[in-house]
């Protein structure tokens, strides 16, 4: 990043002329720049990254507010200054339980980072956020410290690793247990889907560089969300998720049915063949109608117009392809993102239906914390918010890395195809790490 000391303070001067109160921000142009590279050389604790669908991208780091409760996040930015509607708050929402797998990442943590820089297409920017809550002249000390503490980009650097071990939870016996039971005439009675997923669990032989493993994921996966989150320095929660939770421009909100599972095809004619396959399956048309219902339920409890695409598409990744339905609605100007993501999520993409019992059904039984993996991952402002549902996953350590896939159990489920699919789920990014690795 090359940025000068006296544009540097030209910027803190600019700052010192808004009001010294509550939360503020000011920017800078930039050329444009490789963010996760530059991440990679940042010494701070917090550090993060975003992009959407659109290609639009964001590295983050420090803190200027961290929230742990959605009352108090929402409560914040319905303080906001309307003129400061680029102020964001970037973080996630937990699936359901922690475990001390998840410490760095509790229930909820959204932060206001101390410096982030967005490029959108083809400006560049930085932008420097300041908390004069308390003692502004302290806060300017804070900023002071934490740009000089900013390093130079270097480009990412990718080292060929080796698994040492592999572990899933649960097993495949295991699976076959938990498939079997949710399939039973008695279980579909009560619970019409359970979205069962898997911990696949890999030692390494030597450290792994987080930023480096996302930049290949998002190369191969350019039809997702890239996301990365560290709050300790040393743990990242990171994926490049094909699913959308909502978007929200003021009153306008998307969100989609991600659902319905094929893998593609080696040739262009297989995988249109498998593609068309899909389409026409009556289990995973199921499936797909079984959120595109529940969503659509919730979205008109909430919504003063709702509206669903009437044509299934076809979203295809890299080693699979998905059923997807898109579905808009006009929200009330007075409903917030906090009861946005209390109704949307779990959505019975990764949960199930009914979601009480199904939920219930997988903490009980599925072995395993899913932490973030499979909650909700993004940002919101005053006036627009956007989260992505954070599954293709993985949580990783210097020398470990859990990555975590879900299959959605209906009635004509077989555990076998459903293990398979969770294979062709985590296939890209257990390759990325280790080339030679066997998926079974």
């Amino acid at each position: 990043m090359r940025l000068t000391a006296s544009q540097f303070q030209n910027a803190i001067n600019q700052l010192r002329l808004l009001p010294q109160q509550g939360f503020q921000q000011v920017c800078i142009k930039l050329p444009k720049l490789d963010l996760l590279a530059w991440l990679n050389q940042q010494q701070h604790t917090t550090r993060g990254y975003w992009k959407n669908k659109r290609q639009q991208q964001v590295a983050f780091v420090g803190a200027a507010k961290s929230v742990l409760d959605l009352e108090q996040l929402q409560s914040v930015c319905d303080q906001l200054d309307p003129r400061n509607n680029q102020l964001r708050f970037y973080g996630g929402i937990a699936f359901a339980r922690q475990s001390a797998l998840w410490s760095s990442f509790p229930h909820r943590r959204f932060i206001l980072p101390r410096f982030e820089i967005r490029c959108d297409g083809e400006y560049t920017r930085l932008f420097i956020n300041a908390n004069f809550e308390h003692q502004p002249e302290l806060e300017y000390q804070r900023i002071e410290k934490a740009f000089a503490a900013l390093k130079p980009v270097q480009a990412l650097q990718h080292t060929p690793l080796k698994a040492l071990s592999r572990q899933d939870q649960p097993s495949r016996e295991q699976w076959q247990h938990l498939v079997k039971q949710v399939t039973s005439e008695d279980f579909q009675q009560h619970t019409a889907k359970v979205v069962l997923s898997r911990q696949t669990n890999l030692q390494l032989n030597a450290e792994i560089n987080a930023f480096s493993l996302l930049q290949q994921w998002q190369q191969k996966e350019r039809n997702c969300y890239s996301f990365l989150f560290q709050f300790d320095g040393v743990t990242s929660f990171l994926g490049c998720s094909p699913e959308r939770l909502y978007s929200r421009e003021g009153s306008q909100l998307v969100s989609e049915a991600l659902a319905g599972t094929a893998p593609r095809g080696e040739t262009s004619e297989l995988d249109t063949q498998l593609g068309e396959q899909l389409l026409e399956d009556a289990k995973n048309k199921l499936e797909n109608q079984l959120v595109v219902d529940d969503l659509t339920r919730r979205l008109k409890e909430l919504s003063l117009h709702v509206r669903t695409l009437d044509n299934l598409e076809l979203l295809k990744l890299d080693r699979v392809q998905h059923l997807k339905r898109r579905i808009q609605a006009r929200i009330s100007p007075a409903l917030d993102d906090r009861s946005l993501l209390q109704a949307l999520h779990p959505t019975p993409a990764v949960g199930g239906l009914p979601r009480s019992s199904a939920v219930q059904y997988i903490l009980k039984n599925e072995g395993y914390a899913r932490g973030w993996y499979a909650g909700a991952v993004g940002w919101l402002s005053g006036a627009q918010s956007e989260f992505s549902v954070a599954i293709r996953s993985a949580l990783v350590t210097p020398q470990h890395l859990s990555t975590f896939a879900g299959a959605g159990i209906v009635a004509g489920s077989q555990a076998e195809q459903e293990w398979q699919e969770l294979n062709h789920k985590i296939a890209t990014v257990l390759q990325l790490v280790d080339k030679d690795l066997l998926l079974d």
